[in-house]
């Protein structure tokens, strides 16, 4: 799944893949745009990375073209597993999402709520659906030190964030690399706005890149 940058002055971004479909939003040039899924008939569906927050729809594939933002290496193989869970969010009220709670049956917390921060959960959850080990810990700052330091990112990389939380020095945030723009890193993961999707950080609260060992 590659990711995109707008390249008209102004892209419409559609419900569906046609012309015809309602237009939900209009992104100006150089928006990024992270793939779903492979072209029909001419059309992307995307979502794009605004700065209040994410949309999800169609656009033109003559209008996107490859981002420079990060390096063009293939993508790991949980990062295809990753974007298809974008959309998964915590249900209100007292009911309790299915798939956030099988998210967090991946640590050895087990939560069985969509409430107990799950961050870690979802990077867990995809790491073990593509076979591989992660920290098994619900703690987002346990992937500090998994695997090897990375100098510089790449796409799909774990990236740990910390977060400033009065009385909880250790608290954090972990996630999947997509780009980084201006002192900003874009990220592909769960627990962000109670939902799996794209959002960003600050750079001065990155505290690691991480790769399996």
């Amino acid at each position: 799944m590659a990711t995109y940058r707008t390249t008209a002055s102004v892209l419409r971004l559609r419900s569906g893949p046609g012309m015809d479909q309602a237009i939900i939003g209009r992104l100006p040039r150089g928006t990024p745009l992270h793939g779903l899924g492979a072209p029909v008939h001419g059309w992307l569906h995307v979502q794009a990375v605004l700065l209040d927050g994410a949309l999800t729809g169609w656009v033109s594939a003559q209008h996107v073209g490859p981002t420079t933002g990060a390096p063009h290496l293939p993508e790991p193989p949980w990062m295809a597993i990753a974007r298809q869970e974008v959309g998964v969010r915590e249900y209100a009220g007292a009911q309790d999402n299915p798939r956030i709670v099988e998210y967090h049956q991946a640590t050895s917390l087990q939560a069985s709520d969509d409430e107990t921060p799950w961050c870690s959960s979802f990077v867990n959850w995809c790491m073990l659906q593509a076979g591989l080990s992660g920290t098994h810990s619900a703690l987002a700052r346990s992937w500090e030190h998994w695997g090897g330091r990375l100098r510089e990112p790449r796409v799909g990389c774990i990236t740990v964030f910390k977060r400033q939380v009065p009385g909880n020095p250790g608290a954090g945030h972990v996630a999947f690399f997509l780009e980084r723009i201006g002192n900003r890193v874009h990220v592909l993961g769960g627990n962000q706005s109670n939902s799996v999707c794209v959002g960003n950080y600050p750079s001065a609260d990155l505290l690691s890149y991480r790769w399996t060992a």
